[in-house]
């Protein structure tokens, strides 16, 4: 049987993996999120939305994802996978919805960091990484200029240490 993939048929891992990375050039100028082309495209039948994980939603940071990437050469809106908006609240620390988007505000308004320079996206990937790196060095400033308190013992606890030392290791 030559149209079955020898790659992992009865493991979605791979086969998803796979589906991902072979159509993430064409998927630069479609919406990632419209799951029934992705479903033509894996051959399956059994997946037909049973099973497949919901992530959280964040309408508001996916409509802001969107628009960072939107420039005078190429207006229309392309919208990020709700698991890559996952991933950037993640990449947040516990931030809230409305200082990601005033973060993606401050990155492309602010720093000048916008698709099509040379220190701009590409891909929303990128976005994750430098929300990350936004909000990691916010968290250290926020420790220098206001560090834990003290316990009983005049020291630092473990946490509070671990914390401090985490945003500092990169």
């Amino acid at each position: 049987m030559h149209h079955i993939a020898p790659e992992g048929v009865h493991d979605p891992a791979p086969k998803e993996s796979q589906s991902e990375e072979s159509h993430s050039e064409e998927s630069q100028n479609i919406d990632l999120d419209s799951p029934p082309t992705n479903r033509k495209k894996r051959d399956s039948r059994a997946d037909v939305g049973a099973g497949e994980p919901t992530c959280k939603q964040y309408p508001l940071v996916r409509e802001a994802l969107a628009d960072y990437m939107v420039t005078a050469e190429n207006p229309e809106r392309v919208f990020p996978s709700d698991r890559l908006v996952v991933d950037v609240m993640d990449a947040a620390r516990g931030a809230t919805v409305e200082q990601v988007i005033r973060c993606l505000h401050y990155l492309r308004e602010e720093r000048g960091f916008r698709p099509g320079t040379g220190h701009g996206p590409r891909r929303f990937g990128w976005l994750k990484t430098v929300v990350a790196d936004y909000f990691q060095q916010k968290q250290f400033r926020e420790m220098v200029f206001s560090p834990p308190p003290l316990n009983d013992t005049g020291r630092l606890s473990k946490e509070d240490f671990d914390a401090m030392t985490e945003a500092i290791e990169i």
